[in-house]
């Protein structure tokens, strides 16, 4: 798949930025492409001077954060009333929407964050999110922090291994595997997180020697 949509930007090079952020939108949508390997692609292009580094970030950024939006807006707006519909229910399964709203009610607004390292499940957490009326602006705040880490991460590499395609694939596996144990550690470290919270606040909630002498008296 890779290299067909390198080839398919190639054939365009005149288009290929305005390729790659209809190609970014279209994913948050369900289109069948990871989108990962669409902003490797872009870093490709920047290696081979096709086009300047900045100028794909800025592009791929605004294509990750528009269709993340979109999908957020349609749960907002329409809510599971869209299930209702064949094609929604095969861009978003309901089982997935469950596995959703477990997530988002044992981490809250931080698995906004921790979804945009979780391919498969980054569409139905923010569809959920969308749901349950969250601020925009917090949702894009959050999305928009984690988009800054991964997708300058990922053009990174294109730029990096761009004349090394048969290498570069081998990063693009080891990559995806990276970004599961990342957003498996953030859980980890969320749950632990949580935990401590719930120590201190029973620390603090407990009466302390001298307040029982005190009431004692």
């Amino acid at each position: 798949m890779f290299d067909q949509l390198l080839d398919f930007l190639m054939q365009h090079e005149g288009y290929s930025l305005l390729l790659i952020f209809m190609i970014l939108v279209a994913c948050g949508l369900g289109l069948p492409i990871p989108e990962d390997i669409t902003l490797v692609a872009g870093g490709v292009l920047v290696s081979s001077h096709t086009s300047g580094f900045w100028r794909t970030l800025f592009v791929s950024m605004a294509g990750v954060v528009i269709g993340d939006s979109i999908i957020f807006w349609m749960g907002r707006i329409w809510g599971q009333r869209l299930f209702q519909s064949k094609i929604m229910s095969k861009i978003i399964r309901p089982s997935l929407l469950n596995v959703a709203a477990r997530a988002f009610h044992r981490f809250g607004n931080k698995v906004i964050f921790i979804a945009r390292f979780l391919p498969g499940l980054r569409a139905p957490i923010y569809f959920f999110v969308g749901t349950l009326k969250k601020p925009y602006p917090l949702f894009i705040s959050v999305d928009g922090l984690a988009a800054l880490i991964s997708v300058p991460a990922w053009i990174y590499v294109g730029k990096l291994f761009g004349e090394n395609l048969d290498y570069l694939e081998k990063i693009i596996r080891k990559m995806k595997t990276g970004s599961l144990l990342f957003a498996i550690f953030l859980v980890a470290l969320l749950i632990w997180g949580h935990y401590l919270k719930n120590k201190v606040i029973q620390n603090l909630e407990r009466p302390s020697p001298e307040d029982d002498k005190n009431s004692n008296q």
